[in-house]
């Protein structure tokens, strides 16, 4: 099993060990709702429109991030976002009013979330097919590896001063900027001749690409079930520590609770994506995506920290098996010469369940109450599940 992850090419394990080192320090966006509630004393709906506002520059940032890696190349935009990212961070540490808040949400997502769809795309670049989902893997586990220290990290931190989650965040996200401008060669195909001769394939126009992109049917099924899904994911940033302050849990053990979800999957992550490879992807991303929503739906049938663990664990499982897959199937159904940009689209369902999933789980949950959440997020997921089934055939693995 090792094996497949060791033999990755140098440049994969490099920026695996970036995307570990920032998402260690990911401090900000998993306390930005409690922050905005419990330190500056504004609305929950304020809260969770903040973080639709970053999912709306997260938006942006994947199209825009997705076309600049098919032009520019990956690591030039690589850099433009972190290095970017890390100055509006420090900016944001700073700000008090709504307006300011919500926009420099947005600015912040706008700038460093262009580095998502030129990293998935420099992975493509650089491995084989069969071995993608492998390559996917080790990524989504060095995510996770850091995201299992930042929230427990970040809620003694944010006990102390928020501040200085914004000043981590920031300097983390600095330092994978400067891996990948010492270690980290360009790998746009046309510049490595990856794809033939003939660099002039890779100019596609955007307006081009765009319409074969929309036309791709099999594709933008998959971009829906995906942002659906990702809606449901969501809610776990956004009205899930909302959920958990109402009912007296405080923010030191929102950190501990959430952490469980990064710790399983840098447990089990691994051996997980070894014994998955050997079946249909379309059958696991099914299965994947209704546990999913299973797992958020008896949320709000809960009211206990040990049943909130549990709840947690289950929809983990779920994402288990279906992030290893994701990104993998993408670069499979995209062509080479718009890899960025089919990255970028895929990226936008994510983006997309920031700015709609968190402003309106906010909006239900202040209206309706918890039940009507995450009563919602069984219905969505088990939709988002039977979208992944319709398409099933399309998903299949390369040979």
């Amino acid at each position: 099993m090792w094996h497949r992850y060791v033999n990755l090419p140098t440049p994969v394990h490099l920026l695996c060990l970036g995307t570990f080192i920032n998402r260690a320090g990911t401090l900000v966006i998993v306390f930005l709702s409690i922050y905005i509630r419990t330190e500056l004393k504004l609305s929950v709906e304020l809260a969770t429109w903040t973080i639709g506002a970053y999912g709306c520059g997260a938006l942006l940032a994947s199209v825009i991030g997705g076309h600049l890696a098919d032009w520019i190349g990956r690591r030039a935009v690589m850099l433009i976002a972190l290095f970017g990212g890390a100055g509006v961070l420090l900016l944001f540490s700073t700000l008090e009013s709504p307006a300011a808040i919500v926009t420099a949400a947005f600015g912040f997502a706008l700038i460093a979330d262009m580095y998502r769809p030129a990293a998935s795309a420099m992975i493509a670049d650089l491995v084989e097919p069969h071995d993608r989902v492998h390559a996917y893997g080790l990524m989504y586990y060095a995510i996770n590896l850091g995201q299992s220290i930042a929230p427990v990290v970040g809620g003694y931190v944010a006990a102390y001063s928020y501040r200085w989650l914004f000043w981590g965040d920031a300097f983390t996200t600095s330092l994978y900027a400067g891996l990948i401008l010492f270690t980290i060669r360009e790998t746009l195909p046309r510049r490595t001749g990856q794809a033939g001769s003939n660099p002039g394939q890779f100019s596609v126009p955007l307006r081009r690409a765009a319409v074969h992109i929309l036309k791709d049917r099999p594709f933008m099924a998959y971009v829906l079930a995906s942002f659906l899904s990702a809606m449901v994911y969501m809610q776990s940033l956004s009205t899930f520590p909302i959920c958990l302050s109402q009912n007296g849990i405080g923010v030191a053990t929102y950190g501990r609770l959430i952490a469980i979800n990064p710790i399983m999957i840098v447990l089990l992550q691994l051996p997980i994506t070894s014994a998955i490879a050997r079946y249909h992807r379309g059958t696991v991303i099914v299965a994947g995506t209704a546990i999913l929503g299973v797992g958020f739906g008896a949320t709000g049938l809960v009211a206990s920290v040990p049943l909130y663990a549990l709840t947690i664990m289950v929809w983990t499982l779920g994402e288990l098996l279906q992030a290893p897959l994701m990104q993998a199937i993408v670069s499979d159904m995209a062509p080479v010469n718009m890899r960025g940009r089919y990255m970028g689209v895929f990226s936008m369902a994510f983006s997309s369940a920031i700015m709609i999933g968190a402003p309106l789980g906010g909006w239900v949950l202040e209206r309706f109450g918890g039940p009507y959440v995450w009563g919602g997020c069984l219905a969505v997921g088990l939709l988002a599940s039977l979208i992944y089934r319709s398409i099933r055939a399309a998903i299949a693995a390369k040979p």
